[in-house]
């Protein structure tokens, strides 16, 4: 009886273990540099689309689609070429180092610029009040 258990264990694991196949180099291979500008900008518009939703779809402005004509390739061909990629390990692992590296420098780049504009803004907020007082002074003593 634990005989026919066990050979039936085997069985049932030998023949439901798949062989995945790997998908076959695309007809247009896409090089890793053209692969890392395509992920970083679709990362860029998927941020967007979170936060400019509304506009999005008022407009009916579809970021990926955009995205890929930027590229020049449709998206049967980014598909095809993100699948042969994933399967590369280390030519993924790279261009996704990449990805990250180009984000991190854009967050960078862009917090400064937000900081710039803020230090802009409290400075021009300082000369409003300033210029805001100084009319006051001046309206106090028109008076006397």
């Amino acid at each position: 009886m634990m005989k026919k258990y066990t050979f039936l264990l085997i069985f049932i694991v030998a023949f439901s273990c798949q062989t995945l196949d790997k998908p076959q180099k695309p007809e247009i291979l896409l090089g890793e540099d053209k692969m890392v500008a395509i992920l970083s900008d679709l990362a860029f518009v998927k941020a967007a689309k979170t936060s400019f939703r509304k506009v999005l779809e008022t407009k009916h402005i579809n970021p990926e689609t955009y995205i890929l004509q930027k590229h020049h390739i449709d998206s049967a061909v980014f598909a095809q070429n993100n699948a042969w990629y994933t399967h590369q390990q280390e030519a993924y692992e790279h261009i996704l180092t990449q990805v990250k590296s180009n984000l991190e420098a854009s967050k960078a780049k862009y917090e400064a610029i937000k900081k710039e504009e803020d230090s802009i803004k409290k400075v021009q907020d300082s000369v409003k009040k300033a210029k805001d007082s100084l009319q006051t002074t001046l309206r106090t003593k028109n008076k006397k």
